[in-house]
């Protein structure tokens, strides 16, 4: 490229500006943001700082730079030519000082020190190399002023000076020291582009009018205004603290199996060939098989009645299950063709059987119902954790059925898992065939067919079923074991399902509290429908909101729970709530203020940010309804307000100044227009008289 071909144009003035200042205060960033358009985030502003300076020869080598060095201010062709330069003190700069027409001194914002230096070294320096040409201050990195600190710190280089809260600058300390300096002063921020053109607009016009002096006969600068008053930058707001919800962990199912291991709050035994004794709870099984459900859904609340099955149906049922045991060394071939494993068809009825003698009594046959269970009913059974007697259901299962693949059966039916490594796959497929879990019986034959991955949508689709029966059980009180007394009414609800899902219920119901020891809690001041609503997520994982809910009586419930999780599902629903109201119109702020001390009391932080952040954002407004309430809150969240609402309190300032200023301003150009109106009608009326 040929630079002398930007020189030759007809009209067009070349403008030669330099930047001066202390090192890492922006200088470099400023320019490539003017002459290469470059934008940057926040993260490559505050990595670590290499000393550069950009080359000059880049308008020679580099046509793009060239064509945006071309502008038109007030109606004049310039072609800026920008010259950086070192931040060290020592270095010689009368090079670049030399023939420079327009002069631009940068500091930093956030660095005191930077300003300091404009009147002890830079400003003296200018004039003594260059004493006519124009200068104009900028203050850098203005974006550092709304910034969180804390977290520029964090990403800044490790041996970086950290910038504090008192490092900052306001802006009245930049304008006293152009105004001292007799120069023009101006913010930019190269993260926010804001301010980059205003600057070397400014800077062109001051050099073009001081060459407007030295070149009078140049009319064509004759429209040149003196620089510009910059507007005050209003900071974006900053974006509302989302709500963030930990995940729920289908696959962790610790409680549950922990309880099955600690049989806590247990009411049903399970007889294994007449010696082992395993002990379990209704709700679990119930909700898992539907054999289960309907098992202990049978009305045998007499004393009297016993289901058994008779010797010759247990010899013809133990018949029929050694039947379908296949040769344990077929499941372990590795060569051996896909299994599969025929469905159950243990659908009959039940039959009522009735003997006579001496101890008469009404017995039911489950041989063509069931071929896993022998007899079951009722009596007084020690629990083994607590060691108190307890009414449990006492359920003898066929001796075919083994200690070790019956608990496999009972850990799926209790977490939705089975290990791979079980060593009796079959034997476990066949108690999921008798007692109809078919989702097990299909686990197993993946496993057996190398195809195990699949096991993961089955588990899943298990626990769905399986919260959905959870929950139609606590909407009918099916097999429920302890009450609820609340505010306006009581609740029914199971103590291994709350054991399971909640520490705090663990504690009440395995402890040594009253409460262990009784059939009915007391909630005083918790409505039933919260109660409702924190049962429903113990149950399954989540919060199904109703109408009547009130979000803070549901967040306090959850604090005082010790429910994390719940909390903050409540904090996302009382903040859509919030959202919704506000987009259809409604005042919200007199509920957010009163949202906020109830969070911050109850723990739920999250709500409380969001509230605060609603608060200072709407500041103005809250404050002209809310006045007393906004006096009335804490030292801390005052001290919030004032730090962190929007607008700022420099803002306003700046604003409430560049108003004034621009009035003034306005002013003088009214009479100046005037002063050169009345000269043009001077020399026009009397141009004929002195013809």
């Amino acid at each position: 490229l040929n630079s002398s071909m930007d020189y030759e144009r007809p009209n067009v003035e070349t403008i030669k500006c330099v930047v001066v200042g202390d090192n890492a205060v922006g200088k470099t960033r400023l320019i490539c943001a003017r002459a290469c358009n470059t934008t940057l985030n926040q993260n490559q502003l505050l990595a670590t700082h290499v000393p550069t300076v950009w080359a000059i020869d880049q308008y020679r080598v580099c046509q793009e730079v060239l064509e945006r060095s071309r502008d038109v201010v007030d109606e004049v062709s310039v072609s800026l030519r920008l010259w950086d330069t070192f931040g060290d003190h020592h270095k010689d700069r009368r090079f670049a000082y030399g023939r420079s027409d327009v002069v631009v001194l940068c500091f930093s914002i956030a660095n005191p020190n930077s300003l300091h230096h404009v009147k002890t070294m830079w400003h003296m320096e200018i004039k003594h190399f260059c004493p006519r040409t124009p200068v104009i201050l900028v203050g850098c990195q203005l974006d550092l002023r709304y910034a969180d600190l804390e977290a520029v710190n964090r990403a800044r280089r490790p041996l970086a000076r950290p910038i504090k809260p008192g490092d900052i600058l306001p802006p009245e300390t930049g304008r006293e020291v152009a105004k001292e300096l007799g120069i023009s002063y101006y913010e930019t921020s190269v993260f926010d582009q804001f301010g980059v053109k205003d600057i070397f607009d400014n800077a062109i016009r001051a050099a073009l009018i001081s060459r407007r002096h030295l070149q009078f006969w140049k009319s064509h600068l004759r429209k040149v205004q003196k620089p510009l008053l910059q507007a005050p930058f209003l900071p974006p707001k900053a974006p509302p603290p989302l709500i963030k919800v930990p995940e729920c962990f289908v696959n962790n199912r610790e409680g549950p199996g922990l309880l099955l291991d600690s049989p806590l709050c247990a009411d049903v035994m399970f007889i294994l060939q007449d010696h082992i004794h395993i002990f379990a709870h209704k709700i679990y099984l119930s909700t898992s098989s539907s054999k289960f459900y309907d098992l202990f859904q049978m009305d045998f609340s007499d004393e009297s009645q016993c289901l058994v099955v008779t010797e010759r149906h247990a010899r013809d049922s133990l018949l029929r299950t050694l039947s379908l045991d296949t040769d344990e060394d077929v499941a372990v071939l590795p060569n051996h063709s896909p299994c599969s494993l025929r469905a159950s068809k243990s659908d009959g009825t039940l039959k009522m059987m009735s003997f006579s003698g001496k101890h008469r009594r009404t017995k039911l046959s489950l041989a063509s119902w069931s071929k896993a269970f022998y007899s079951i009913h009722k009596e007084s059974v020690t629990n083994p954790v607590t060691g108190s007697p307890a009414h449990m259901t006492v359920v003898k299962m066929d001796y075919s059925i083994q200690l070790g693949p019956f608990s496999a059966v009972l850990k799926f039916l209790y977490t939705g898992e089975l290990d791979e490594e079980e060593r009796d796959l079959m034997k476990i497929a066949q108690i999921a065939e008798v007692l109809e879990v078919f989702d097990l019986r299909m686990m197993v034959e993946n496993i057996m067919n190398r195809e195990g991955f699949m096991n993961q949508e089955i588990t899943k689709a298990f626990h769905v079923r399986k919260s959905n029966r959870i929950k139609e059980c606590l909407n009918k009180n099916t097999f429920t074991d302890v009450t609820f007394r609340l505010e306006d009414g009581t609740i029914n609800a199971h103590r291994p399902l709350l054991i399971s899902s909640c520490d705090w219920m663990a504690a009440v119901f395995g402890g040594s509290f009253m409460e262990s020891a009784n059939n009915e809690v007391s909630f005083p001041g918790t409505s039933r429908v919260c109660m409702q609503a924190v049962l429903e997520y113990l149950y399954t994982n989540q919060l199904c909101p109703m109408a009547e809910l009130d979000p803070m009586e549901l967040t306090a419930l959850a604090d005082r729970l010790c429910l994390p999780r719940l909390t903050a599902l409540t904090e996302h629903y009382a903040v859509s709530e919030l959202v919704k109201a506000s987009k259809d119109g409604q005042d919200i702020d007199g509920e957010v203020l009163t949202y906020l001390e109830l969070a911050q009391f109850h723990n739920a932080n999250q709500l409380a940010a969001w509230c605060l952040h609603h608060i200072c954002t709407h500041y103005n407004n809250v404050c002209a309804i809310y006045r007393k309430e906004i006096k009335a809150k804490s030292a801390e969240n005052q001290e919030y307000f004032e730090k962190h609402r929007w607008p700022p309190v420099w803002y306003l300032k700046e604003e409430d100044h560049y108003q004034r200023v621009k009035k003034e301003r306005e002013k003088e150009d009214v009479v100046l227009n005037k002063h050169h109106s009345r000269r043009r009608w001077c020399f026009w009326s009397t141009s004929p008289a002195v013809a």
